[in-house]
């Protein structure tokens, strides 16, 4: 019965917390991987009943506690800046290395503590232009969740995006992600194809899409803007909805540590149009951002004090 128990807690999210996992803090498993653990160790050592009982009442506890530690991740400043000065979150000059250009903006709305990263500017190349891709996106949340060293319940990703008009997207719309993968690390080795791919689950977020009138789907993922014929190829494949430049690799850092994610974007330019996408995301990044302002509080509203299966 109490392996039964356990197995309930197993989501589709446990494979592939499974093969990127890294033992550093039992506060940072999610209840998926926590249950999956326990089912292979038992199976190769010998735990007492009392020891699996034990497991499976921290399990509960785990899924039922309240969300109260909440980390925002935004690429570029434009972004991340109302919503910043929304919350009065004030800059922390040390959560970084010094070596790093990220920054992050803390502060506590109601009983939860708000942490914003952003990727900071470029200073490597001298452009001052934001950080944006896969690399400063995937060291800036790695290095974010390892500093608040297990006390991150939620990572959520808000940005802009392309979004495909073939799945209903229209300037403006707010997506929230139920998957992310990448069309741009293409491995034609049958082994490497799914690392390639990456897709990596996102936490269900079925109320909070009913709440905001947003729109869900899958997020694909390039370091690039534009895009071409064997980029469209892989979008599709990837049953994406919107497209952007960050968020397989959010991703990715966030399974590293357990800690539940999601996206929250917002369109700013329609991938399979008829325009330039760099002329459309030019001239709507300012609207967008203003919509992401408006619907990111009621995001944080919504999932604070709230069990992560309720979002």
């Amino acid at each position: 019965p109490v392996k039964r128990n356990l197995c309930r807690h197993m989501t589709s999210r446990v494979a592939n917390e499974m093969t990127t996992f890294r033992i550093t803090n039992l506060s940072t498993f999610t209840s998926a991987t926590a249950a999956a653990l326990f089912l292979i160790l038992s199976s190769k050592i010998l735990l007492t009943r009392s020891s699996l009982v034990h497991m499976a009442t921290k399990i509960t506890l785990k899924e039922s506690e309240s969300i109260k530690n909440v980390v925002v991740a935004i690429a570029m400043e434009a972004e991340a800046t109302p919503f910043i000065e929304h919350l009065s979150l004030s800059h922390t000059e040390d959560f970084f290395p010094p070596q790093a250009p990220f920054l992050a903006y803390q502060g506590m709305h109601k009983e939860c503590h708000i942490t914003v990263v952003t990727n900071g500017k470029d200073h490597v190349h001298e452009t001052n232009v934001d950080n944006v891709g896969t690399v400063p996106a995937a060291v800036a949340t790695f290095l974010a969740l390892q500093k608040l060293d297990g006390a991150a319940e939620l990572v959520i990703n808000a940005g802009t995006c392309g979004g495909f008009k073939s799945k209903g997207a229209e300037i403006g719309d707010v997506f929230l992600t139920n998957a992310s993968a990448n069309h741009d690390r293409r491995i034609p080795i049958p082994t490497f194809e799914p690392y390639g791919v990456g897709r990596i689950e996102s936490v269900s977020t079925a109320e909070l899409a009913k709440e905001i009138n947003a729109k869900q789907g899958v997020c694909t993922t390039s370091n690039s803007l534009d895009h071409h014929e064997v980029d469209d190829l892989h979008m599709k494949n990837n049953d994406a909805s919107v497209k952007d430049m960050e968020a397989a690799a959010i991703a990715w850092s966030c399974q590293l540590h357990g800690t539940p994610h999601f996206g929250v974007k917002v369109v700013t330019d329609i991938v399979d149009g008829d325009r330039p996408a760099q002329d459309e995301f030019l001239e709507n990044l300012h609207s967008a951002a203003k919509s992401l302002q408006e619907a990111l509080p009621k995001v944080i509203e919504h999932v604070c004090g709230r069990g992560h299966d309720e979002l």
